[in-house]
């Protein structure tokens, strides 16, 4: 189903308990989680960043928010989005 190459870059917190998870989706998600593991980002930071739109990103940031994987906060007037601390555990953390 997935490449050896597909496997190394998912991440586990990309997917998601309410949504059908497909490729593209959890490769999306995932680029999203490397992004905001650098720091935090607004959604025009994060488009630029990983080669998307900002409607796609903002979609995905919705359902990981619904989840718990991500944060919004406020500041100085932007809204910005980081990873939380209590999102959902990593699988190579489950599986330690």
């Amino acid at each position: 189903m997935f490449t050896q190459l597909e496997r190394q870059i998912i991440r586990g917190r990309a997917y998601l308990r309410g949504l059908r998870n497909v490729r593209r989706g959890l490769l999306t998600r995932s680029k999203i989680i490397d992004a905001l593991s650098r720091k935090a980002s607004t959604i025009s930071q994060i488009a630029e960043e990983i080669g998307l739109s900002k409607s796609a990103v903002r979609r995905h940031l919705k359902n990981m928010l619904a989840e718990g994987i991500v944060e919004k906060l406020r500041f100085k007037g932007k809204i910005l989005w980081k990873l939380s601390g209590s999102g959902q555990l990593n699988l190579e953390e489950a599986l330690a």
